[in-house]
């Protein structure tokens, strides 16, 4: 597998590859104090249990080793780390994590398991913080005590989740719509009137939209009498005066300015 922007790539060590893992590897599980170094790489490798991950040298033109993961796959499909290593004085945690990522991927075992020195505690740091990771329990090995982890698939997946923020894990809702109005059959809805000792009554709009209300006769009833409207033709004014036609009420009166006065008394012809 290789990684051409990264530069990286992951494939299963050979035999000839045994000298460029010991020439470069400084720090392993098996050895973390530098105390001792691992005698020899060829018989894993020639089993096909070593995924070696080399980077490109730019300027050499030529792949060099980073680091290393020796792992054996049982047939109850455990697989059981042996071994990992990097370069440099310490372990390079995130070259574990992509390591054991890629075994995982290869082999994809049910449970996993490796032991790790009680006193290695960057090795014991790193793997406590890869989810699916568990201590199971301790075992003795003269000169020194060896704490076994345990990898187990479902507990990664679980581990994973919780790990996730909360609002990642929650889905948003979708925007509700507006509720629309009731129906008001029959009527018209009045506005908030305006409160206050100063603000006179107002009538609201009627039923058919806003604007002043139309001029012409009004029906009768409980809300008022008749009112005459405009004739055709003529202004909203008062009526013009001129003569009543006669009728039951008696003759018709001329036309004209009537008197302020008390009429005039006949004289009597003599």
């Amino acid at each position: 597998m290789e990684e051409g922007r990264l530069a990286y790539r992951v494939r299963t060590a050979e035999a000839n590859d045994a000298t460029a893992l010991r020439d470069a590897i400084t720090t392993t599980l098996a050895h973390p104090d530098h105390e001792g170094r691992r005698e020899s790489y060829r018989g894993a490798a020639s089993r096909g249990d070593i995924l070696i991950l080399e980077r490109y040298d730019r300027a050499a033109h030529d792949w060099q080793v980073a680091g290393f993961v020796e792992c054996h796959m049982r047939v109850d499909d455990n697989l059981s780390i042996r071994d990992v290593g990097t370069t440099g004085d310490e372990p390079q945690t995130g070259v574990v994590r992509y390591l054991l990522d890629q075994a995982f991927n290869s082999f994809k075992p049910v449970e996993s398991q490796v032991k790790i020195r009680r006193d290695a505690s960057t090795w014991l740091e790193i793997f406590q913080a890869i989810p699916g990771f568990y201590l199971e329990g301790e075992e003795y090995r003269r000169p020194h005590y060896w704490t076994i982890w345990r990898w187990d698939r479902q507990r990664a997946k679980e581990a994973e989740q919780a790990q996730r923020p909360a609002h990642q894990a929650q889905r948003p809702r979708p925007p509700r719509p507006p509720v629309p109005p009731g129906p008001n059959p029959g009527g018209f809805q009045r506005g908030p009137a305006p409160s206050g000792p100063d603000v006179p009554f107002r009538r609201g709009p009627g039923p058919g939209g806003g604007g002043p209300a139309p001029s012409g006769p009004r029906r009768g009833g409980p809300g008022g009498p008749f009112r005459r409207g405009p004739g055709p033709g003529r202004s909203n004014g008062p009526a013009p005066r001129g003569p009543r036609p006669a009728g039951s009420g008696g003759p018709a009166r001329p036309p004209g300015p009537r008197s302020s006065g008390p009429p005039s008394r006949p004289t009597n012809p003599r």
